[in-house]
This record gives C-alpha cells, structure tokens and sequence, in this order.
C-alpha cells in the first residue's frame, strides 16, 4: 500500500485533501495510516445513527471485514440476531 500511495498522486491528481491526521490517509472509505500500516473504520459512527431495522443490522454485519475470522464470535451473533428477526417476522 505504501508504494500505491506513492504513485497515486503522481497518475491521479487530487482534488479534494481529507485531513485525518498526521500520517493518515482515506483508502477505499478506511482511513489508513501509512506510518504504522494498519487501517481503521469507526464502527461508533455508524451505530451512532440509531436506525433499528433488518436493513440496518444486515448493512452493520455486511460492514465488517474479518478474512481472518477473528471477529467470528460476534459477526455470527449478530447473523443469529437478523436470523431471529425474520422469523419474528420483525419490522
């Protein structure tokens, strides 16, 4: 990642700069920081819009990219959750 950040500004012109902090940088919609290589996303702000539908849980657990599976004990809660959701015939 840290060559493509080389290279973006050189093909790609910015037009508008995101100030995140000192060596972090808005990749893919994560805010990547080039310094110590690791990405991050505020789970915070997306739970803080308070919207409880299927819709919502469906998009938090969709948001979530765990490759690994180290998060497996709470993205399958929350699939049991929706799960019961639907068999509830829940709105």
């Amino acid at each position: 990642m840290e060559q493509w950040k080389k290279e973006n500004f050189d093909v790609h012109p910015v037009h508008e700069t995101v100030s995140l902090g000192a060596n972090e940088t808005k990749v893919l919609g994560l805010s990547w920081n080039s310094h110590e290589d690791y990405d991050t996303k505020s789970l915070l702000e997306f739970v803080s819009l308070g919207k409880n539908t299927k819709r919502f849980i469906l998009q938090a657990v969709g948001k979530i990219f765990d490759p690994l599976g180290l998060i497996s004990p709470f993205t399958v809660r929350m699939k049991c959750l929706l799960q019961d959701l639907w068999k509830e015939e829940i709105q």
